[in-house]
């Protein structure tokens, strides 16, 4: 599997973290029994810098529109298109709140990652079992009430040719359930620095996130909540077509 340097020193830089956070694992926890959400904040702002240095490390540059849409007195559902295993780090990196996500179950068993993956709030899904499903939701709904934003990528799976694909309105439910407002998010680039290239290899460029406005849910329709996918999938798209041709520009003049 090709490689290079910069993918080989992050590769070191992550194992020697996920070894050397250990213990911190053990704080957290007794800290989360009585306040989780001291937990969630300290936990995002260690992985907010570990991601940093991983975007340091390879040379990637991020950029970051309408941070100024994310509420900062109440959770939110974060909903996003989805491109490249990048796409959480950028939004780690960029959210300023603390905020889990919905991942496949498989990630969770990864040795050591899974610990820090619960501890940011993460749920995990396994999208074969329905009862799965529901039980993922009701996990997420909990991280939510605690005071965790969440973030959940509806298309399912990454889109391999660049079409984005139907948000599915299930995928909503937390929102619906919590009652709290959607940011519809669109991330665009971050396969070119990753899945875009040959084997495992992580190249220097651009990421660019952009934030909607906070969807309120008591402000729809009965037509647009029953559709809330579709709904939401609207604002992503017309942001990820309003900010391409600036990501595109910054992307010629990073070159």
């Amino acid at each position: 599997m090709k490689t290079n340097f910069r993918s080989i020193l992050c590769i070191l830089f992550v194992a020697l973290f996920l070894i050397f956070s250990m213990p911190l694992h053990l704080v957290l926890w007794l800290i989360g029994k009585k306040k989780p959400m001291t937990k969630y904040r300290v936990s995002y702002k260690v992985i907010r810098w570990a991601f940093s240095t991983v975007f340091w490390i390879t040379g990637i540059k991020t950029n970051a529109i309408g941070t100024e849409n994310i509420p900062t007195d109440t959770p939110v559902l974060f909903v996003s298109n989805h491109r490249s295993n990048l796409d959480i780090l950028l939004m780690q990196t960029t959210a300023g709140v603390p905020v889990g996500f919905v991942a496949k179950k498989e990630l969770g068993k990864i040795p050591l990652l899974g610990f820090w993956m619960c501890d940011i709030g993460c749920v995990f899904l396994d999208r074969a079992n329905i009862k799965s499903a529901v039980k993922s939701i009701s996990e997420g709904v909990e991280h939510i009430e605690a005071g965790c934003s969440m973030s959940i990528c509806p298309e399912g799976t990454r889109s391999h040719d660049g079409e984005m694909k139907d948000f599915k309105d299930g995928s909503l439910k937390m929102a619906t359930k919590a009652n709290v407002p959607v940011v519809p998010v669109a991330v665009i680039g971050t396969d070119d620095c990753l899945e875009n290239n040959e084997g495992f290899k992580i190249t220097k460029g651009i990421m660019t996130i952009a934030y909607g406005k906070p969807i309120q849910l008591a402000d729809l329709s009965p037509e647009d909540k029953k559709h809330l996918g579709a709904y939401t999938q609207s604002f992503v798209k017309e942001l990820y077509e309003t900010n391409l041709p600036a990501h595109t520009a910054l992307q010629q003049n990073n070159k």
